[in-house]
């Protein structure tokens, strides 16, 4: 995944996971969309493009290039080789980090399974529910928005420092744990990062972040629904807390280049 500027409209590639655990798909023939796919491979990744003029606004590239939308009636298709006013979505995120999809022009939202889909629905149920499950490389550097400054495992420490001008070396990766719709940071030496920012061999609740996508950046929230943060004058990644999101948000970079 290429690293994202500042300034950049965001591009995330993502599999989408529905309630009934299957992913939505892109079919070759006759650019057909399904919710069938029991994992995530080719023709179950989708990229998020953000609208360059309305951040808010997303849309969702398929592996063929075509863009998912929706029409008035609620009729799903995804045939566009560019988007149009049919395929502006917004985001809307659940407490438990799951996306309800919502057309922009017709405020509808998507969901469904196997080949019933649709965007027609004038409330957020559990069929209009969709996990995200990230398709990057699992090992990633993280840079903070707030300090321009990239997170590290400092050994002499025993804390995740986000201090680094640049990302070098094996200690500037974490490893994004997907389990049920949450991630958890797990470090070089095999520890992950609590939500009270101290590290620990095991992965629990207190070890689980959702998602939340906020100005094509993303944060981590904890089970309280608090943000993870970087504190004290080290640059700490420490406790959850609850200040504005932008000062939560990280970009994921690619791998950095280790020996």
């Amino acid at each position: 995944m290429p690293t994202n500027g500042f300034n950049r409209a965001l591009k995330l590639q993502f599999g989408l996971i529905n309630y009934d655990s299957r992913y939505l798909t892109a079919e070759a023939f006759g650019f057909k969309v399904n919710a069938s796919g029991v994992s995530m491979k080719k023709k179950q990744i989708w990229t998020l493009e953000q609208d360059e003029k309305d951040g808010q606004v997303v849309f969702l590239r398929s592996h063929l290039g075509r863009y998912l939308a929706s029409d008035k009636d609620g009729k799903i298709t995804c045939g566009a080789e560019k988007p149009d006013p049919d395929s502006r979505f917004l985001i809307v995120p659940q407490s438990d980090g799951r996306w309800a999809l919502q057309s922009e022009p017709y405020l509808r939202y998507f969901g469904g399974s196997a080949d019933y889909l649709s965007c027609f629905a004038q409330a957020i149920g559990e069929q209009e529910l969709w996990a995200v499950h990230l398709a990057l490389h699992p090992q990633a550097s993280l840079l903070s928005v707030a300090r321009k400054r990239y997170a590290h495992l400092s050994a002499s420490d025993g804390e995740i420092s986000v201090d680094s001008n640049i990302p070098w070396g094996v200690h500037s990766l974490v490893t994004l744990v997907y389990l049920d719709g949450k991630y958890s940071l797990k470090t070089c030496d095999s520890r992950f990062l609590s939500n009270d920012g101290k590290l620990v061999k095991e992965n629990t609740n207190t070890t689980s972040f959702t998602l939340e996508l906020k100005s094509g950046k993303l944060a981590f929230k904890d089970i309280d629904g608090k943000y993870l943060t970087q504190w004290a004058p080290q640059g700490r990644c420490g406790p959850a807390a609850a200040p504005s999101l932008e000062k939560m948000s990280c970009l994921i970079s690619k791998r950095v280049i280790h020996k």
